[in-house]
């Protein structure tokens, strides 16, 4: 009988038992599921700042590393817009400026020169011929007036 008190005494440690096993298990189990969940979160999350990188580094991404060149050759172009052609232009700025310049004085001269005519051929047109020089034209038109100033000077003096 002592044995089987005894016995009796282990079968309910054995039920205990499992019932504790059984408890431990689902522990495990949800543990276990926790573990899988925490997993893919951590792989997604890799997954994102592996996309976050990628856009970042343009070594990395294609795509992004030839917009980045043509955005450096834009600014560059901008920045410096070919040096010879830079050269180039100062230089027919200058061409331009002194071809003003030319023009300006060749249409003062012209304009002068009209101006001389037009004060030489009002007296004395008939009188000067155009192959003499200036000084020469000159010397005609200042014996000319002194002509008409001594013609004109007697008739008022006779009164």
């Amino acid at each position: 009988m002592k044995k089987k008190e005894l016995l009796e005494d282990l079968q309910p440690d054995n039920t205990q038992t499992s019932l504790r096993l059984d408890e431990l298990m689902a522990a495990l189990k949800k543990k276990d599921d926790d573990m899988r969940a925490m997993e893919e979160r951590y792989k997604m999350y890799l997954e994102k700042a592996r996309n976050v990188i990628r856009a970042l580094d343009p070594k990395l991404n294609l795509a992004t590393a030839e917009i980045q060149a043509l955005k450096n050759q834009l600014t560059d172009r901008d920045e410096d817009p070919q040096p010879g052609r830079e050269c180039e232009q100062a230089k027919l700025k200058v061409y331009e400026e002194k071809l003003i310049v030319t023009a300006w004085y060749n249409k003062s001269l012209s304009f002068q020169k009209l101006a001389i005519k037009a004060r030489l051929g009002g007296r004395s047109t008939s009188m000067v011929p155009p192959a003499q020089s200036f000084l020469t034209q000159q010397h005609q038109v200042t014996n000319a007036t002194r002509r008409t100033l001594s013609v004109s000077m007697p008739a008022t003096t006779t009164k």
